[in-house]
């Protein structure tokens, strides 16, 4: 990790102008009634086709907040991001938007409701979705394209600082809601040693064609064409 004592105040800085210009915008959408929902989706699948326990815990509440946002008049999208991923060498048979949209569905979500592939292909492309600053460039793009007042995210607890930074770096600040489980992909001391000050010092969003670590867990993460 790069020595970052003495470029920590100017970066503090920067990063603040940044949460206030988030700020802002939240507050100048708030009065409309529309909310996006993004469901951070968690690979690998089950079978290759069902939801891990992190993803369905995710899930469900995510289905919770359709329910209570809904009830209270509001119009709601959910978006679920995530290509077709590998694990350890192993491919699973659908991707993670398909999985937790079907999933949804099968919960009672109408599908006309929930956005997955389109978005990831309108916003990524062929480079696709493959970690977390990559569902939320898609999600905040989404959401400031569209006609949204709210925005939340339902994710790991594990991953919430890094993805709030992620969010903050593409303009938006959505209110977070974590589904704990017994066990769980993401590491809170790796996190805070190597994953927080990355996005902090060196890179904040993930998106450049030469970043490093995008290409690197696009490289990992993607089956290949005979996969």
């Amino acid at each position: 990790m790069a020595d970052t004592s003495e470029q920590t105040p100017d970066v503090r800085a920067a990063w603040e102008k940044k949460l206030q210009q988030a700020q802002a915008l939240m507050a100048a959408r708030r009065d409309r009634h529309s909310a996006l929902i993004e469901v951070a989706a968690q690979h690998p699948l089950v079978d290759g086709v069902r939801p891990n326990e992190e993803f369905e815990a995710r899930l469900i509440r995510a289905c919770e907040l359709y329910t209570q946002l809904t009830a209270d008049g509001i119009s709601v999208e959910l978006y679920v991001p995530g290509s077709r991923h590998m694990f350890h060498g192993s491919a699973d048979k659908i991707s993670l938007s398909q999985a937790g949209g079907d999933y949804l569905i099968a919960s009672g979500i109408p599908a006309a409701r929930i956005r997955g592939e389109d978005l990831n292909r309108r916003y990524k492309g062929d480079d696709g979705v493959y970690n977390s600053a990559d569902e939320c460039f898609v999600t905040a793009s989404h959401f400031k394209d569209g006609d949204f007042g709210t925005l939340l995210t339902v994710l790991a607890p594990g991953q919430l600082h890094r993805k709030m930074l992620h969010y903050i770096q593409f303009g938006v600040l959505p209110l977070p809601h974590t589904a704990p489980t017994p066990t769980g992909f993401h590491n809170y001391v790796h996190e805070a040693f190597v994953e927080l000050p990355h996005v902090l010092f060196e890179d904040p969003d993930l998106q450049a064609p030469d970043s490093v670590k995008a290409n690197r867990l696009r490289m990992e993460r993607r089956p290949g064409p005979t996969d």
